[in-house]
């Protein structure tokens, strides 16, 4: 998908009317924070054709209407275009919307999703947000075509399960090892901040790594997988060397910032940002985090970090800290939107404005400010690889107005999934239809990685015994 609905409107999430005084005199909470407004429009223009008949033809209209739109909202962005009208059609009917920045096949993604699922046959059921969200994603796939050169994913939720690891029999790895043969760079942009701290992100991707050399890849070809993170902040590459006991493994090694943020690329360069702006949003942030964690009596704690702060699961310790409290475990979905709402809400109202973009957002399982954001990565990549916007496509599965991929819609084409498993199913189509391989070659393919050759069992690299903590990224004994 294209940019739809770009960042946090902060008039559309306020959490209280002021009085005279400064007292709080009503909380206000809007629904449209867990909705896409393109989205939710296209639902709405979709069900006329539903009760009018729910014609295949009625469909197919309303999508070439949006696909008309979608173009002349293109040509509207051009700046020529901008000062000869005041606002395109599609920008009246969804204000929100933003940048495209390819056409959408709607048309012929609506037709290949129909044949498959019979949407036109339903009768008591009209087409679902789920499904139109599907639509959108295929028909992004359909117009970016061979031009893909550069694919970035979400980690938790996207590549593997909310603060699991890559699985090394995921079907998700001869994706990818396929796309990297292909020539197409793979970055995983991750909230996850271990610095350049190479094998604690090996811990997170082992089973991949680990497939990288069973399927035989070369130097050049494992090079072109990278990481991002803690969201902009870090860049790490991927390595083909021997290990101490002269076996092939593939490692992350950190990329120095002079390399990739050097003067030469016209891009953000987060190295750079002044030091007092960062503390003054990690000071808030925190500052907010306690309240909120005080206040709605949440068995968490607080994780400060150079470029990022996060509330998480307490553990057990907590409970007798906050006998009467929630969240040693997990912490409820309405409570980690709160305590997002509230962070940005502070810093919203912060005394003097920062020079860079941050990031309030919740992770699922845990909430975090971060310094910089994943368009910030993607756009600093696009110019070290000298690579286009149309090009380049970001995977996850954070597009609401709490979640930490929408920023990626400003910088490059995006795909909206939900979980690992529609993860592989959009590479599925990728494989089709950018590298052109049959469904039976793509069958032949992950067989081939799983013959009788068995794969070394354990970390990429002598690690520690324990199991890491995703958090902190410190080992902890197993008990």
């Amino acid at each position: 998908m294209a940019s739809l609905d770009i960042g946090v409107n902060m008039a559309e999430i306020s959490l209280s009317v002021e009085g005279r005084g400064g007292e709080s005199l009503r909380n206000h909470y809007n629904q449209a924070m867990r909705k896409d407004k393109l989205v939710e429009w296209i639902k709405e223009m979709m069900h006329h054709s539903f009760v009018l008949g729910n014609s295949v033809e009625s469909y197919i209209t309303t999508m070439e209407y949006i696909e008309e739109l979608v173009r002349e909202h293109r040509e509207w962005t051009d700046s020529s275009r901008a000062l000869r009208r005041k606002t395109s059609r599609l920008k009246t009917l969804v204000p929100t919307v933003d940048v495209f920045h390819t056409e959408l096949h709607l048309k012929d993604a609506f037709t290949k999703y129909n044949n498959k699922y019979a949407i036109t046959s339903r009768k008591h059921v009209p087409p679902t947000f789920n499904e139109i969200r599907h639509v959108l994603n295929l028909s992004q796939l359909l117009a970016i075509g061979d031009d893909l050169k550069f694919i970035s994913f979400d980690g938790d939720q996207t590549l593997y399960s909310d603060g699991g690891n890559f699985e090394e029999k995921s079907g998700l790895s001869y994706q990818i090892i396929e796309l990297i043969k292909a020539g197409v760079i793979i970055c995983v942009i991750t909230a996850a901040n271990y610095f350049h701290d190479g094998p604690k992100y090996e811990v997170r991707l082992q089973g991949l790594l680990r497939r990288f050399i069973k399927a035989g890849l070369s130097e050049e070809e494992i090079n072109r997988f990278y990481i991002v993170g803690g969201e902009c902040n870090w860049l790490l590459q991927a390595h083909k060397r021997e290990n101490d006991e002269g076996k092939l493994v593939a490692r992350i090694e950190g990329v120095e910032h002079e390399v990739w943020q050097a003067d030469e690329y016209d891009a953000p360069k987060p190295s750079k940002w002044p030091q007092e702006e960062i503390d003054r949003v990690l000071d808030i942030a925190e500052a907010s985090f306690n309240n909120s964690r005080q206040e709605m009596r949440l068995r968490a704690r607080i994780l400060r970090k150079p470029t990022s702060v996060g509330i998480i699961p307490g553990g057990a310790k907590m409970i007798q800290e906050v006998p009467q409290g929630h969240g040693n475990e997990k912490l409820k979905s309405e409570a980690l939107d709160e305590v997002v709402l509230r962070a940005i809400d502070e810093l919203n109202n912060m005394e003097h404005s920062v020079s860079f973009p941050y990031c309030a957002f919740n992770g699922g399982r845990d909430a975090w400010v971060d310094i910089g954001s994943k368009g910030v990565a993607v756009e600093a990549l696009q110019a070290y690889f000298a690579i286009e916007k149309k090009s380049c496509v970001h995977i996850g599965d954070q597009f609401l107005k709490t979640g930490n991929d929408i920023s990626a819609r400003a910088t490059c084409n995006t795909v909206w999934i939900e979980s690992p498993k529609e993860t592989f199913k959009i590479l599925d189509h990728v494989l089709g239809i950018s590298l052109g391989l049959d469904k039976m070659e793509r069958a032949a393919t992950e067989a081939k990685l799983d013959d009788d050759e068995q794969s070394p069992r354990g970390s990429p690299r002598n690690t520690p015994a324990g199991r890491m903590n995703v958090y902190t990224g410190e080992f902890e004994p197993v008990k």
